[in-house]
């Protein structure tokens, strides 16, 4: 359903990229893993999985690169969000009630603060709200709001950046790069990191560092370099280069791991630094298949992994959470963040179990009750704008789906 007046834009070199299905997964699992070196480290590398950590910034730089790389230009905004909503929202529902309905359970429990959080998740305002965006009962559902923001903005920045030349793009991205380390050196400067942190008198770094404009950099980033690919941009380096890159800067955030600056996740640069390079790696793996090459992230089972991400990723911190209360029952949410259990080996065989537990629930929450329902809500969409399910020409079957918007069919 074009808006009148707008014209199409030219469309990608190519339309659907299956590794960025596929790379939802990888994204998902980074996330997993960040959290369970939290409630359940082991020894020796936990310092190694707390990189992970940048798994969300994956995410985010994700996003605006599927988005970008298939952004025709011709849509309507109650169109383009009503189609977002109908894959965030039922799932995000049952997210938010499953953890809920175990808070409410537990004794000692603020009920009225841990409903109104969860109204905040389910409204997507948690991220704008500093006393809440880490107090509910699903921690990972912020990052919705942050996502819901930058969907709601997206026709207007997409265009923007689709028709700015390669030189302008540049400088674009000199811009937003700029504009993340100044944020960031600004609240060093309020919050010093060499000082204990207490959370509850750190508003404005909450909401700095986790607010949709605390981290609209990373979704930007993704945004520059598929609008400069597609506008004839190549890339040169090579998907292992990329990754050698990647490789040596997280080695070397690895070792900081004592600095002053990565004592805490609302103080660390790592999302600053891998940004880029996550924009880079999106770009590396894209030009592999315009090339005609395929990649791990190609195969099927990969992608059919990637398109039950959204799920993996809602449930994943309920399922670890609820394995660390059973191995810890004397822990409260809070305490494995503010004093953590001692690393060792057992926990292992605990996080395997959640992963396995964390796929499945994915898959079937996808198969059965997030797939049924986006299908109908979007037929009922294109009965009441008269729109015909066949107006996204490339988009094979499932291509559209995942962790809020899966692939490269991102608007159609």
């Amino acid at each position: 359903m074009a808006k009148s007046g707008t014209v199409e834009l030219e469309p990608p070199p190519l339309r659907n990229v299956r590794s960025l299905t596929g790379l939802r997964f990888l994204m998902s699992i980074t996330v997993f893993i960040s959290h369970l070196a939290v409630m359940l480290p082991v020894p020796h590398v936990n310092e190694v999985l707390e990189l992970a950590g940048s798994g969300g910034t994956f995410f985010l730089v994700l996003s605006g690169f599927a988005l970008t790389w298939s952004f025709r230009g011709n849509d309507t905004w109650g169109w383009f969000m009503g189609r977002r909503m109908s894959r965030i929202w039922p799932t995000l529902v049952i997210a938010l009630a499953l953890p809920l309905g175990f808070a409410l359970a537990a004794p000692g429990t603020d009920a009225g603060h841990m409903i109104g959080a969860a109204l905040a998740s389910l409204f997507f305002v948690q991220a704008w709200i500093p006393g809440v965006v880490l107090e509910t009962t699903n921690p990972v559902t912020w990052m919705l709001s942050c996502v819901v923001f930058f969907y709601a903005i997206f026709l207007w920045v997409g265009r923007f950046f689709l028709r700015r030349t390669l030189r302008q793009l540049a400088w674009l991205a000199v811009a937003v790069l700029a504009y993340g380390w100044a944020l960031r050196i600004v609240l060093w400067f309020a919050y010093p990191p060499s000082e204990p942190l207490a959370l509850d008198d750190a508003a404005g770094l909450t909401f700095g560092i986790y607010s949709p404009l605390g981290r609209i950099q990373e979704f930007l980033f993704g945004v520059l370099m598929a609008a400069a690919m597609r506008r004839g941009l190549r890339v040169r380096f090579t998907v292992g280069q990329v990754v050698a890159v990647i490789a040596v800067a997280l080695a070397v955030m690895w070792a900081m791991a004592g600095a002053s600056v990565r004592s805490a996740v609302p103080h660390d640069p790592l999302d600053l630094v891998m940004a880029p390079l996550y924009a880079l790696l999106l770009a590396a793996y894209t030009q592999r298949e315009i090339d005609g090459r395929s990649s791990l992230y190609t195969r099927p089972s990969m992608v059919a992994l990637g398109k039950i991400s959204m799920g993996i990723y809602l449930f994943h911190f309920t399922v670890i959470f609820t394995i660390a209360a059973m191995v810890y029952p004397d822990k409260q949410m809070v305490d494995f963040f503010l004093d953590p259990v001692t690393p060792v080996n057992a926990h292992w065989l605990w996080g395997t179990v959640g992963l396995v537990i964390s796929i499945v629930v994915g898959w079937l929450v996808h198969r059965y009750y997030e797939d049924p329902i986006e299908r109908r809500f979007r037929a009922f969409l294109n009965s009441r704008t008269g729109r015909a399910a066949s107006a996204s020409p490339a988009a094979p079957a499932g291509a559209d789906r995942g962790l809020v918007g899966s692939s490269t069919s991102e608007s159609s």
